[in-house]
């Protein structure tokens, strides 16, 4: 009794190894381009500092017609070198940018700073952000 075994195909592959790593590469760097235009650039960004140069307070804003979405950030230096980053509460609830040209006058011990704003349309207006009412963390 014989028994016929089938032969390996020795075909080669139309797909190769090099055509696979291209194509994946290609396929992951669409994906990351894909979320990079998706997410939205902020409408006004400031970074302001205080005259010490210890305490920053960054301050952006993106809006959208249903309204806008401002995140401040308090940013402290600490003796060891290290930076403490905590997120402020939303200040204000307006649907429109504000903060198209902003100016700070920071208080003596540098815990609090007055923001003068001027929207890009609107009237002009003053807001107070305490540093310890920084709070919110990550």
């Amino acid at each position: 009794m014989t028994s016929d075994q089938p032969q390996p195909e020795n075909q080669t592959s139309v797909l190769t190894i090099r055509i696979f790593i291209v194509a994946a590469v290609l396929l992951m760097l669409s994906a990351v381009a894909a979320l990079w235009f998706a997410i939205p650039a902020p409408d006004t960004t400031h970074v302001l500092v205080s005259p010490s140069g210890d305490r920053f307070l960054e301050m952006s804003e993106v809006c959208q017609p249903m309204g806008c979405k401002r995140v401040t950030i308090a940013d402290e230096l600490q003796p060891d070198g290290t930076h403490l980053r905590t997120g402020c509460l939303p200040q204000r609830a307006e649907t429109t940018p504000l903060f198209d040209k902003v100016t700070a006058i920071w208080s003596a011990s540098e815990d609090s700073v007055t923001i003068d704003f001027t929207p890009a349309n609107g009237q002009p207006g003053t807001m107070t952000i305490v540093l310890a009412n920084c709070i919110l963390t990550q």
